[in-house]
This record gives C-alpha cells, structure tokens and sequence, in this order.
C-alpha cells in the first residue's frame, strides 16, 4: 500500500502545497487547551501531594503514559501516510483494518507486560502494593486502546477529536488526583491516573470507535506487508524514544537518587515532555496533505510544507523554551513552593531538549512521508544509548540534573541518528 503510495515523478511546476490553516489552527487550539491541563499537572499536583509522594505519582504516570504512547509511537504518521491519500470510504474501510491489526498486536504487548509485572510483584514484593501496580496497568491499558483511536481518528481527518485526546485525559488526573489523595493518598493519586485514561477512551470510542464498528462491504480482510513492516519499524522506535523522553524520572528511582530528585526530574521532564509533544502533535496535521502532494507527485512540495510548518513551530517554541529556563527559579518557587526551588538546573537542562522539538517533529514526518520507518528506528536506538550511558555514567550523584542530562544527550542523538539515517540511501 505505502509502495504504491510513492510517486517517482515529480511536478515539474513544484506548486506549493497549501497548508492546513484550519486543522493548524484547531490543532493550536488543542494544545493551548492542553498547556491549561498540563499547569494543573505540575502546579496543583505537586502542591497537593508534596514532594516525595508526587515522585511516586510521577513514576506512575511515566510508566502509564510511556506504554500507551510507546505502543502508539509512530502510529499518527502511519494512519496519517496510509489514509491522508485516499477517499472517505477507503480511508474508513483501511482505517478498520489497520486497527484491528494493530490493536491486536499491542493487546499482546500489553499482556505480556501485565504478565511480568505479575510475576515480579509476587517474587520480589515491595514498598509498591499490587493495587497501586494495579492501578497503573489499568491506566496503561486504557490509553493505549485510547491513543489507537485517537490516531484513526487523525488518519480519518477528524483532527478536533485528535486534539481533545490529551486535554481532556491530563484535565481528569488533575481534578481525579486532587479530589481522590485526600481521600485515599497516593493510592488514591494513581487512581486519578486510571480515571484520567477512561475518560480518554470514552472520547476515543464517541468519536472514532464507529468507523470501525462492523464490516463495510469491501473493506480489505489483511494489512498489506509493507504497511506492517512500517507499523513494526515505528513501534520499536517507540518504545525506545519513551526511554528518552520519558526516561529521566524513572532513571532517579532506579538509581537510586531519591525521591525529591525523582520528583524535581519528573517537573522538569514533564515540562519538556509537554513542549516535545504539543508540537509534534500539532504539525503532524501537515502529513495528510503531505502524503496526498506526494502520491500526485509532487514531491519536492510535499517535504517542503512539512519544512514551512516545523519552522512556524521553531519560531514559537525556542523563544517560549528560553523565557522559560529564564525565569524558571521564581516561577517553580512561586508555582509550587521553595521545596521545588531545586527543580530549577534540571527544568533548564531539559528546556534545552524541548526547543529541540521542531527538529525531531520533522525527521519523524519526513521519514513517514519518505516510507523511512527505518531511519526513525536506528535514529531512536542511537538516543536510547546515548540516554543509558550519560544516566549510567552521571546517576545516583548527579541527582535529577544528571536524569535531564541524559534527556538531553538522547533527544540529541535521536534528531542527528534520524537526520543521518535519511541521508543515506534506502538499501
């Protein structure tokens, strides 16, 4: 399907591709919407739970979120590159195919992982109860059938449901976490987690879970290989750029560097986390349209308003990230108390990461639009061993900067391996 997808020729013309302003602006919407979620999740949280039971809280959230967005990883630019190009009944009947097949094989991810955390919890019980564990993999359960049908949703062009996902799911924990921990402490703050992901799910399943309810006459049976071998090739370089991006805090813990360093590393990647992902969430708008230029052939527009947007996005986001990493001492004082001053070296360390968002937003599109799945893989494996060496090499001592350090060497080898990987021709 990607393969017939491609266009050799290109237009002689190289007429601009007119670039989605409404589904932009919708997008924008979305994430200033979800900035809104996301002060709630680093301001009223940490003020409600403290520092040593937000860590908690923060391993628990890296480690539900990280799932459902490591088994989804790569999952927009491939419903994106698959059904941007074709017709509103082809896109539905494909759209049902593809998460059939896709669901299937993270359900069987899922599986596995809920039966190893089983075992290790019975071997090996520790400071962590099996109904807060529980209550994680309920959470990651929840948000990765979430995160699949906010993605058809996206390849469907229903980018408003798309852009609602993350507000919403964040917007939940917030108010779950601070009503619920009075109640039940941090059991009732991991709860909030479970809950903020089936109120996900429940927009996922009003919005897109109709498309693929039933059998539409004609509607293809199989996936074909090579859409298969770019979902296989996204989803490992999922997994690994979760190790990245969402790596820094569970890093501390694992290392043992405590747990307010945990909770200072979880503010400050959180932060760029939220940055990272608003951005590439929200020119990710720009592949439909992309792949479409592409499969009429013209090419060179097509890599070309991929480009115009991510420079759009630079213009914003490096300003915003400096402003920030300014600012970033008074604004953790004032926001959630002198206990978080110390937040401030690693906010700033990883502010850097996040400016670095437009670059990495772009080497993934391009490589989606060029069918590279295997640029993305080896750019993320060349991130994850940078993230292992400078965390192995700098933890427990270096504390939550030492966690944001490796953050920031991982998101830098990512974007250079990715870039490098696309320059050399495909084998």
């Amino acid at each position: 399907m990607l393969a017939s997808m491609r266009a050799d020729a290109e237009n002689a013309l190289g007429t601009p591709v007119a670039l989605p302003r409404r589904a932009l602006a919708g997008s924008a919407a979305g994430k200033a919407l979800e900035a809104l979620t996301l002060a709630g999740l680093v301001l009223l949280v940490p003020r409600t739970l403290g520092p040593a039971d937000y860590g908690a809280f923060a391993v628990g959230l890296a480690v539900a979120t990280g799932i459902a967005t490591a088994t989804g990883i790569g999952g927009p630019a491939l419903f994106a590159r698959v059904l941007g190009p074709l017709d509103a009944d082809d896109r539905r009947a494909h759209g049902r195919a593809l998460v059939r097949r896709l669901g299937a094989v993270r359900a069987a991810v899922l599986t596995a992982l809920v039966a190893i955390t089983a075992v290790a919890t019975a071997l090996a019980p520790g400071s962590v109860s099996a109904l807060q564990i529980g209550l994680v993999l309920a959470a990651a359960g929840m948000g990765t059938a979430a995160t699949l049908l906010s993605q058809l949703a996206l390849g469907l062009q229903r980018t408003l449901a798309w852009s609602l996902r993350y507000p919403l799911e964040n917007g939940v924990i917030v108010v779950a976490a601070v009503v619920l921990y009075p109640l039940a402490g941090l059991d009732g703050a991991l709860a909030a987690i479970t809950v903020g992901a089936a109120a996900a799910l429940a927009l996922g399943a009003a919005t897109a879970g109709r498309a693929i309810a039933g059998q539409a006459c004609g509607a293809p049976h199989h996936v074909p290989p090579d859409v298969l071998r770019f979902a296989r090739l996204q989803a490992g370089a999922g997994a690994l750029t979760q190790t990245v991006h969402r790596g820094a805090a569970p890093a501390c813990a694992l290392f043992g560097a405590g747990a307010v360093a945990t909770g200072h590393a979880a503010i400050a990647a959180g932060v760029a986390v939220a940055i990272t992902y608003a951005v590439a969430q929200t020119t990710l708008v720009a592949l439909p349209g992309a792949a479409r230029a592409l499969a009429e052939g013209n090419r060179n527009a097509a890599g070309t308003s991929l480009r115009r947007v991510a420079s759009i996005a630079a213009v914003v986001v490096v300003p915003a990230c400096l402003l920030l990493a300014l600012m970033a001492e008074p604004l953790l004082a004032t926001g959630l108390g002198d206990g978080f001053r110390d937040a401030a070296q690693p906010l700033r360390i990883a502010l850097v990461a996040a400016a670095l968002a437009p670059l990495w937003a772009l080497s993934t599109q391009l490589a989606a639009l060029r069918n590279r799945p295997e640029a993305v893989l080896q750019g993320a494996a060349t991130g994850a061993v940078a993230f292992a060496i400078v965390a192995a090499l700098s933890l427990p001592d270096g504390g939550a900067s030492a966690s944001t350090a490796a953050m920031l060497a991982g998101v830098t080898a990512t974007i250079v391996g990715t870039f490098a990987a696309l320059r050399r021709r495909p084998t």
